[in-house]
């Protein structure tokens, strides 16, 4: 049985749902209004896990979103708690190569993974992605548009102009309260 803490705070306008393991992030939840039962959501990915609304075990993991939310462009080195098939996964570790501001096709993440025909499977490996912003897979665009993207195609472009400082002229660059 494994314990699985989580948290839910506002920064810049976002509802954030966190959930940590004793073994790292297990789940990211974002977008502009609060979408569903999280703690449902949680039960049903790990039915044997004990589960407990706790910030402490969640810190690490909230001092980062609200930073990379404020702009600030953190390490994001937390380690994850997920499971996924093995490409899955080469999928998800190659988007975490992409730097900051920048954006791939699909087609070329399916390149990074050695499948130059897989396009449509990295963008279905990247619609599972359970941790937005840690997974960066808003950096991934259609050749076409935007393309989709879990929390929504709002949040999508918003993180998208975030990360290329089309927001620098806010003021709220201080706000975010996690509810300590």
């Amino acid at each position: 049985m494994k314990n699985v803490y989580w948290w839910e705070f506002k920064c810049k306008g976002l509802t954030v749902q966190v959930a940590s393991s004793d073994s790292g992030a297990v789940r990211v939840g974002i977008g502009f209004i609060r979408k569903g039962d999280f703690v449902s959501e949680l039960k049903a990915l790990g039915p044997r896990a004990d589960i407990f609304e706790d910030f402490g075990p969640n810190e690490a993991l909230i001092n980062v979103i609200e930073a990379y939310l404020r702009g600030d462009n953190p390490p994001i080195d937390l380690p994850w708690d997920i499971n996924a098939s093995t490409f899955t996964y080469k999928v998800w570790t190659a988007v975490c190569t992409i730097p900051y501001g920048e954006t791939r096709y699909y087609k070329d993440v399916a390149c990074m993974v050695g499948r130059p025909r897989g396009a449509r499977a990295a963008g279905q490996a990247l619609n599972r992605n359970p941790l937005p912003i840690l997974i960066p897979c808003h950096r991934v665009v259609s050749i076409d548009g935007l393309g989709g993207f879990g929390a929504g195609i709002d949040v999508k472009r918003y993180l998208l102009n975030l990360e290329q400082g089309k927001f620098a002229s806010r003021t709220e660059k201080n706000e975010g309260f996690h509810g300590r």
